[in-house]
């Protein structure tokens, strides 16, 4: 692990002295801002209250200037490493804390490509608050993404999924902005958005804490490493048996008894609320886009899943939601079949993204497969969406409330877009719900896609 003594020593100077994150008060936009002494209540806050507040807060990292641009290049960001900085939260002083870039092939790996096909303004970060002294916690979190957006022209993408999910009883990260600044120099806008670990599942399964957590890994193998590989909680002691036996079970049986395979495992209503929204904002790079490799392998991501100790059950937790809300994106997609359809060839591989990707039909998965088995359960969830979180009017207001609180900050904020651009996105998106809820009707009405 990258641990410059340099680094160390500039910190622990900056923290002895008070001057924490900052130095000269200055009201300027570019400003370091002053880093008081911590507050001892944000380590135990309610972490609802950080994500609900009616503003937006801003953070402050500092750290040498040769370690920042070394992060900010491709050898640094694509190491995912940690290295340390000095933060600053509200203008209180959160001590030493871990910090590194973070993302996904479209919002990483791509950004450092030549020819680069999309810009990258600015990279998403991840702050880790106990990787240098034991115990220090944030709003009782140990870990926080600040996701850049780079993706999401409206920037409110992940903030109104998050809660779609939420309000339809599924388990689903709490999300906010912040603005961040380093060394002084103002990024701009982020999200904010919980971290899904440990403390998350003992906040979202409260009677059934501390399971295995995975991330990305599905019921479709039968080789415990591969579950070994996907392990984020418990890595010492969990043996995957049960994944495995999941896998076995839905391979080993077709038709009702497939859908009873699955109701042994998961929750089947809560599956089938999780794929209502799943399908009403769009979500085409979700769990139902099984993306082919160089190998001919397929699989999906963009997910995690919790394995509760008491009951048995199996859970899907959504992640990555910056690309959905979008019909226009959602076109790039449009040549594949919808999850509840069984295609004639399961081997073919579609071409998505213009051709720079290609899928496998979600309908041939045996989990899939299983769910389709009760079209009128998905139904009955879809209803339950349309006439509750997803009605005509509820997500607009969000539209509306959500957006007057950031515009300011977009406005301000050099590495975004665009005033303009943005208010056209969020108008775009605004008037694109109503088109959503369309093709939510007539997938009730037995048309599969909804198109």
């Amino acid at each position: 692990m990258m641990r410059p003594t340099c680094c160390i020593s500039f910190a622990l100077a900056l923290s002895t002295a008070g001057a924490g994150c900052g130095g000269a008060e200055d009201d300027g936009p570019g400003a370091t801002m002053p880093c008081y002494p911590p507050d001892p209540a944000a380590a135990d806050g309610d972490p609802d209250a950080l994500y609900a507040a009616s503003d937006v807060p801003r953070f402050d990292f500092r750290l040498h200037d040769e370690t920042w641009e070394h992060l900010q290049g491709k050898e640094g960001a694509l190491a995912e490493q940690y290295v340390e900085a000095e933060a600053c939260y509200r203008g209180r002083s959160l001590g030493l804390v871990g910090l590194r870039m973070k993302g996904g092939y479209g919002t990483l790996e791509m950004c450092f490509e030549e020819p680069l096909r999309l810009p990258c303004p600015k990279l998403s970060m991840k702050v880790k608050l106990d990787e240098y002294v034991d115990g220090k916690r944030f709003f009782r979190q140990k870990r926080l993404n600040l996701h850049s957006m780079i993706r999401d022209p409206t920037k409110l993408h992940e903030r109104l999924a998050y809660g779609l999910y939420r309000d339809m009883g599924v388990a689903a990260p709490r999300s906010a902005w912040a603005t961040v600044h380093v060394n002084g120099e103002p990024l701009g806008l982020f999200a904010m958005v919980e971290d899904v670990d440990g403390r998350f599942t003992d906040n979202q399964f409260p009677e059934d804490p501390d399971g295995n957590l995975y991330e990305a890994a599905w019921p479709a193998s039968d080789d415990p490493a591969y579950y070994a590989g996907k392990i984020e909680t418990n890595e010492e002691e969990a043996t995957h048996e049960r994944f495995v036996a999941f896998a076995e079970d839905l391979r080993s049986t077709e038709g009702a008894e497939r859908l009873a395979a699955l109701a042994r495992w998961m929750d089947v209503e809560e599956l089938q609320r999780y794929m209502a929204v799943d399908d009403a904002i769009l979500n085409w790079d979700g769990i139902t886009t099984f993306y082919v490799d160089e190998e001919g392998s397929a699989a999906n991501h963009n997910y995690f899943v919790y394995e509760a100790p008491s009951s048995g059950k199996f859970h899907v937790v959504p992640w990555d939601t910056d690309n959905t809300l979008s019909v226009w994106s959602a076109r790039f997609f449009g040549a594949v079949p919808h999850w509840t359809e069984m295609p004639e060839d399961c081997n073919a591989k579609i071409p998505v993204q213009e051709g720079h990707a290609h899928v496998r039909a979600p309908g041939c998965d045996a989990l899939f497969s299983a769910l389709r088995e009760d079209l009128e359960g998905y139904r009955s969830a879809v209803r339950d969406l349309l006439e509750g979180p997803f009605r005509e009017g509820r997500l607009e207001e969000q539209v509306d409330r959500h957006a007057a609180l950031i515009r300011p900050l977009v406005a301000e904020d050099t590495l975004g877009p665009t005033l303009p651009a943005w208010n056209a996105d969020v108008a775009n998106l605004r008037s694109e719900l109503q088109e959503m809820r369309r093709r939510m009707e007539r997938l009730l009405d037995g048309t599969a896609r909804g198109d």
